[in-house]
């Protein structure tokens, strides 16, 4: 299989950590990248961007319902019912879960 060639932009900081893995190792550059890339396993991501979509829409959700129990507090005074966010503190938790 023939062999391509990549050229990589290296910022300093970037530049001298791959030199000095390269000294520490006793080897080229181009070793030490492809060492990384062949050795390195990529982690699965947590979710999916649908379920990222969904959740996000859940905590918007969650906050308009917040804000309304909060103006009908200051309006009366008091908190007619904590049920409500009882149910709030539920679905975050459940969100959590998910995010975990």
């Amino acid at each position: 299989m023939p062999r391509k060639q990549v050229n990589v932009s290296l910022n300093e900081a970037e530049f001298a950590a791959l030199n000095f893995l390269a000294l520490e190792h006793n080897t080229k550059r181009s070793t030490i990248l492809k060492n990384l890339i062949n050795h390195h396993q990529l982690k699965e991501p947590k979710m999916m961007p649908q379920q990222a979509l969904a959740i996000n829409h859940q905590l918007k959700k969650m906050g308009n319902n917040l804000n309304q129990l909060t103006k009908l507090a200051h309006q009366n005074g008091q908190i007619e019912s904590l049920t409500p966010l009882y149910e709030m503190r539920d679905e975050l938790n459940q969100i959590c879960q998910q995010l975990k």
